[in-house]
């Protein structure tokens, strides 16, 4: 069962559509998936524990179980999640402006986190460290 983990979602490439490619392919070809988003560090709202879980399931039977289950976990958890993050990240992504903007930042985030990547690799080569460093600069 797919379970994807999207906590960095704009980083890799710097574009947030190219970064999902792989959650809307396994959508796109119908298969059930549950996919993790975090806003915590691309917008770095790291003690607000801000994210969402989307479940994608094609069995409309059993989604009032998944449901309940998932209250359960909740409740256990927290019975009323702080709202400041979910305002900021509510508020970001729905006025074009600010997201175009955060859009702008997650780029220079990922230009910035692939140029030290590089750095990074051609240091251990330069310094002949033992193994291979391609997976650095390839992930």
């Amino acid at each position: 069962f797919p379970l994807f983990d999207c906590a960095y979602q704009g980083f890799a490439s710097g574009n947030l559509d190219n970064d999902a490619w792989s959650v809307r392919y396994f959508a796109d070809n119908g298969f059930e998936l549950l996919c993790c988003q975090s806003y915590a560090k691309n917008f770095g709202l790291y003690n607000e524990r801000v994210g969402n879980l989307v479940i994608i399931e094609s069995d409309a039977s059993v989604i009032a179980n998944i449901k309940s289950q998932l209250l359960l976990v909740i409740r256990a958890m927290y019975s009323n999640p702080p709202s400041h993050g979910a305002r900021i990240v509510a508020k970001v992504l729905n006025s074009p402006q600010l997201y175009e903007e955060w859009k702008t930042c997650i780029s220079t985030m990922a230009e910035r986190i692939i140029k030290m990547r590089k750095q990074l690799r051609e240091r251990l080569e330069a310094l002949r460290t033992p193994g291979t460093w391609s997976h650095i600069t390839t992930q």
